[in-house]
């Protein structure tokens, strides 16, 4: 189902959002979002149901839900929230940006460094601040720690009860549909998706024990949430074991924190997914004793079968590209909306003087930079206050391309960057590209092409 702005009766929907990252040195395809909202698209603004693909075959005791899935715009795939429709858009949290931003920077650098070799100088030049700004928010680097540990635990808390499993209405699913999201999230570069609590308390369990405490609070209060699917799948499915609730989800744990280290070890992050891949059979072999069918290549990443993908990347030079675009920098799940929505209000305002000729998103998440616009035939002239102008070089990229509605596009950016790991495709780092290659509003959904481009090389 789909309602645009300006058509009657444009009352309440349910929207799925299936945002997609990628840093600037590794493609990254994060499956997440899942609430009522505004879904704004390059072409339109849409809204749409969209079921959740790829339940087992062999679970036939449980009921399936969801209609057909369909998504009649192009997509930007960022978006974690929504906005309802004439409402505006409002930030939740008001601490100054300053320490908004040396909190953000403290996640990497401390997954990357480790808590003892973080100095306070480098989250500073993370961030981009000086030394007096940390010290006006912080009163030492483990005060900055104990808050970082609130504010990853904060946002994790946002980003999985938002994700698509969450609102499965089978307990088995969503704890299976958990353990599927936590592999899918296994992308970027190792301190982009490793735990910090697991990292911290490793190091820091006997030397600093408020830091240690601080960890095991949020790392049992994650569980929890786990813990409560799992005793209501017991429940449903009367198994019988000697565990608990509570050792199962603690074990979930355990595999996750085990597997982040092996990856560290292996420095890839192949050998993490090997494990939640294990973690996921167990589950299925602990609730279902039967062996359930399978066929040959089937994953349970694969979120819809029929997703029709080029599996060879084809290796292209992105032309150079007049791009007029409004950029922002900070956390996707606000920058990303609020890029597009004021692109939106814009595009008369460029078409006037200038050829719009393609709808394009640049990206990279390490430094948190979205940029949301469009391509034009030629140095734009009489732009609107408010966008900016760059010819982008482009460059070499390993290209792939989706055939098909833009509801498949999450599973089909997961398969690709799956892709680029298995082919140890070498990449640059610059911008990646979601290039929307024909206008929904003359296209029928089958025919759409999205490109999905990685730099390469």
């Amino acid at each position: 189902m789909i309602v645009c702005d300006g058509c009657p009766n444009n009352t309440t929907y349910k929207a799925i959002r299936v945002t997609l990252f990628g840093h600037e040195n590794s493609p990254t395809a994060l499956i997440l979002g899942w609430k009522a909202g505004y879904i704004s698209v390059p072409f339109l603004w849409f809204r749409a149901v969209v079921k959740l693909g790829g339940r087992n075959p062999g679970r036939k005791t449980r009921q399936t839900t969801g209609g057909k899935s369909s998504l009649d715009s192009i997509p930007t795939s960022w978006y974690i929230t929504y906005q309802l429709v004439g409402m505006r858009m409002t930030v939740s949290d008001h601490t100054h940006a300053s320490r908004t931003r040396l909190l953000d920077a403290a996640l990497y650098v401390l997954r990357a460094k480790g808590y003892t070799a973080t100095r306070v100088e480098d989250i500073c030049a993370a961030a981009g601040l000086t030394k007096g700004s940390f010290f006006h928010h912080f009163k030492s680097k483990e005060d900055l720690a104990l808050t970082a540990v609130e504010h990853f635990s904060a946002r994790a808390d946002r980003i999985f009860a938002s994700a698509p499993y969450a609102s499965l209405p089978d307990p088995l699913d969503r704890l299976l549909g958990y353990v599927k999201f936590r592999r899918s999230i296994l992308t970027g570069e190792l301190p982009q998706f490793t735990c910090l609590l697991g990292t911290m308390v490793q190091e820091a369990y006997e030397t600093h024990p408020q830091i240690r405490q601080a960890c095991q609070t949020a790392m049992d209060a994650h569980a929890a949430t786990v813990e409560a699917d799992i005793a209501a799948a017991m429940a449903k499915y009367n198994q019988r074991d000697d565990g608990t609730a509570k050792s199962l989800a603690l074990y979930t744990q355990a595999v996750l924190q085990g597997a982040f280290i092996l990856a560290k070890a292996h420095q890839s992050a192949a050998v993490a997914a090997d494990c939640i891949d294990h973690l996921y059979r167990y589950i299925e072999l602990l609730f279902h004793p039967t062996p359930i069918p399978t066929h040959k290549g089937d994953s349970m990443t694969d979120m819809n079968p029929t997703i029709q993908l080029t599996e060879e990347p084809d290796v292209m030079n992105w032309p150079e590209t007049h791009y007029v675009f409004i950029e922002k920098t900070g956390p996707f799940m606000q920058t990303a909306p609020q890029a597009w929505q004021e692109v939106h209000k814009l595009i008369p305002a460029i078409a006037e003087h200038n050829t719009i000729t393609g709808y394009i998103s640049l990206y990279k998440i390490g430094p948190q930079i979205y940029r949301a616009g469009v391509s034009v035939g030629a140095p734009p002239v009489d732009l609107p206050p408010g966008v900016a102008y760059e010819k982008f070089s482009g460059g070499k990229y390993s290209r792939f391309v989706l055939t098909g509605p833009y509801s498949n596009l999450g599973a089909a950016t997961g398969r690709a960057v799956q892709l680029v790991a298995e082919k140890q495709i070498p990449l640059r780092d610059d911008y990646n590209i979601e290039n929307y290659v024909n206008d929904p509003r003359v296209t029928p959904e089958e025919k759409l092409k999205t490109e999905i481009l990685f730099p390469t090389a």
